[in-house]
């Protein structure tokens, strides 16, 4: 199998334009703070990844989203809250800026499991790490530098971010990651509206 005939995939749900929005304005914020060190995510490649599926044999696609659309039958529409500015790494290690979820409803750890489920059944690989849902706002690009990395953990703690805002989750989707030398690009390759019964369906 070539790597041509290979796909870079993940799942995941998009944001509004105004989540968008809002958290590019924090990691731009990062981005002045830090300067040449940390790298900030454009706020267009912004979304919440769900699972990650790597490098699949693209005559694998059909299959794998007929897994997905299994999966968001088992899950009904539910609602995120963006909630507070957190950080993978130590203060004088810094490797990643992120925003995570207020009180992430149980829906979303149901999509992740199903979607799971029914890929394990297909054998499909993926990663299998539990879910950790944030969006991630900057990548520190020498995670080694110690002045830099301190310099950029102090700067979080008068970072703020619109926590509050709410979105509805109707559908998620699945995105080939494309690399090149200047960057990812993300294409949305499929959508999978959210069609389970509520969690208390009326009496």
């Amino acid at each position: 199998m070539t790597e041509e005939s290979k796909l870079r995939l993940f799942t995941a749900v998009e944001l509004p334009q105004r989540w968008k929005e809002a958290l590019g304005r924090a990691g731009a914020e990062l981005g002045r703070v830090g300067g040449s060190e940390i790298k900030p995510v454009a706020s267009n490649l912004m979304h919440l990844t769900l699972v990650f599926l790597g490098y699949q044999p693209a005559a694998s696609l059909s299959a794998i989203e007929a897994a997905l659309a299994a999966a968001a039958a088992d899950v009904a529409p539910f609602r995120l809250t963006l909630g507070q500015v957190g950080y993978f790494g130590q203060p004088h290690r810094l490797q990643v800026v992120w925003v995570g979820l207020a009180n992430p409803p149980g829906e979303l750890e149901r999509l992740h499991q199903a979607i799971g489920t029914r890929l394990a059944a297909l054998r499909v690989h993926f990663d299998t790490k539990p879910l950790a849902p944030h969006i991630t706002l900057a990548r520190m690009r020498r995670p080694s530098d110690r002045a830099a990395s301190l310099r950029m953990h102090a700067a979080l703690q008068a970072l703020r971010v619109p926590s509050g805002l709410s979105m509805e989750v109707s559908e998620y989707v699945l995105m080939e990651s494309l690399l090149s030398h200047s960057g990812p690009e993300y294409q949305v390759v499929g959508r999978f509206p959210l069609t389970g019964p509520p969690k208390n369906p009326p009496a």
